[in-house]
């Protein structure tokens, strides 16, 4: 009698293995057997049966949809950016035709309140700044009311802060009767701290912590020197 040996059973998952390792080793094998790629289907999650073939397009569809979407963000980006540096630009010949402290203050205060899209513009400078011409005397923050000792730590960093801010800083910055719901205050120095460029907005939205600062960190600084100069003149 014969005897026989039973084969040992086929594990299904390490076929499934070995069959995904050689395609993905071997991409070109389906397009030499065209018959066999076009057989394939794919189960879809509502039941129905689509082919490998319109599998992939749909997944390409996708793809496609996602990076063009992507790039639509990006040349909006790329647009806002070089308006901003039209408006930048606009803004600083305008400085340059200034020849007092009020016009810089007016100037900047018109500019900003267009092209950076806010409500409120306004200067606040430390009471130590002289101003022999006296025309800072309604700009200066309030000695008496601790929002010097407040501020100047955000001053000596230099770098803009945005966001919603406690009320009693709001209302020593912009006034009782103003709603300011977002702001953006811009340290302005030279050889030392000068004061504030201080942007509002009734929009909760408009200026928030996370937001990107360089435009306004280097408004700042164009403003700062225009001002440091004609303070020393």
């Amino acid at each position: 009698m014969t005897k026989t040996t039973a084969k040992p059973k086929a594990n299904p998952a390490s076929d499934e293995a070995k069959v995904i390792d050689y395609l993905q080793k071997n991409p070109e094998m389906l397009m030499s057997y065209p018959e066999v790629f076009t057989a394939l289907a794919i189960p879809h999650h509502g039941g129905d049966v689509v082919s490998l073939v319109e599998r992939q397009l749909k997944i390409l569809r996708n793809e496609n949809r996602k990076m063009e979407k992507k790039l639509v963000e990006l040349v909006n980006i790329a647009r806002e950016n070089e308006d901003l540096n039209q408006r930048f630009h606009r803004l600083a010949l305008e400085l340059l035709n200034t020849d007092t402290l009020d016009d810089v203050l007016s100037t900047v205060q018109d500019q900003v309140q267009t092209f950076f899209s806010t409500d409120y513009v306004c200067f606040r400078f430390l009471p130590e700044i002289a101003d022999k011409n006296k025309k800072l005397k309604t700009h200066y923050l309030d000695t008496n009311s601790g929002i010097v000792d407040t501020l100047k730590p955000w001053l000596a960093k230099r770098k803009p802060v945005c966001g919603h801010f406690e009320d009693k800083i709001i209302q020593e910055i912009f006034g009782n009767e103003i709603k300011v719901e977002s702001s953006a205050l811009i340290p302005l120095y030279h050889t030392a701290e000068i004061g504030l460029l201080c942007l509002g907005s009734a929009s909760k939205d408009r200026f928030n912590k996370n937001m990107g600062t360089i435009f306004l960190k280097h408004l700042g600084e164009l403003v700062s020197s225009r001002i440091q100069g004609l303070l020393d003149a």
